[in-house]
């Protein structure tokens, strides 16, 4: 395990790397429940959160042997929070199989497992994939991220101290490049501070991250680190995927 619960408020994260094998689902169920019991979440929201993560855990569990490593065949569970648009837990589950799509499908909801995303749609305030990097391999995995999203307890530290742009920038720095990403980090007199990575600038601000984003800009609060990083990590390969994809050959 990366990351300490009791880091989440503040900006940090839980981070675990299971064997893509039949127990995975068990070590996420185990992992989280501990988690959000720490944080203070209530037991039906832990519950809920354990069936949800539960069924990402299978799902990449049933396309483990397709990937071309034993490391690719590995999972990662994600945990952190966001303040914004809202006061939610994200929790995330990484593969190395960015070529099988998730695909809702009816299924049991007492089933243990979830049978199928729709229970995930069910229990979440939101969900969804993208293309990502893994976290915790020796060498960074591509893959995608599958996650959901659930509001935090009513009762939710509030950091009191203000977040210095510099030590913000410092910190985004480090983890695009522990997920492999060539990265630059430039400040000027005024204290703030642009990261480039692939042709991306992130402005690092007093109190935001920004960066363009077709005609206007993602912002995230210097406090949600973990969740700009992993937007960062998601823009990134979305865009190399696509320069791919325009680049093939035409056919016909």
């Amino acid at each position: 395990m990366g990351g300490k619960p009791s880091d989440i408020p503040f900006g940090g994260a839980c981070l675990w790397r299971f064997a893509g094998d039949a127990c995975c689902a068990k070590r996420a169920r185990d992992a989280l429940g501990s988690v959000m019991a720490q944080l203070g979440f209530a037991p039906d929201m832990i519950d809920s959160g354990v069936l949800a993560v539960s069924e990402l855990a299978t799902n990449s569990h049933q396309h483990a042997g397709r990937a071309a490593s034993a490391s690719a065949d590995m999972v990662e569970l994600w945990v952190w929070a966001r303040t914004h648009p809202r006061l939610e837990l994200v929790v995330a589950v990484f593969d190395g199989h960015r070529d099988v799509v998730p695909c809702p499908t009816p299924g049991d909801v007492l089933d243990e497992h979830g049978k199928g995303l729709g229970i995930v749609g069910a229990l979440a305030t939101a969900w969804g994939w993208h293309p990502s990097r893994s976290r915790l391999a020796a060498r960074p995995v591509l893959g995608k991220a599958t996650w959901f999203a659930l509001p935090l307890p009513p009762v939710w530290p509030v950091p009191r101290r203000v977040i210095a742009p510099s030590v913000a920038a410092e910190r985004l720095h480090s983890l695009l490049g522990s997920r492999g990403l060539a990265v630059t980090r430039r400040s000027d007199a005024t204290g703030i501070s642009v990261i480039t990575s692939c042709a991306l600038d992130i402005w690092v601000t007093p109190g935001w991250f920004a960066w363009r984003n077709g005609s206007g800009y993602d912002r995230h609060p210097l406090l949600d680190l973990q969740e700009a990083a992993e937007s960062v990590v998601r823009k990134v390969e979305a865009d190399a995927r696509s320069l791919a994809t325009s680049s093939e050959p035409r056919r016909g």
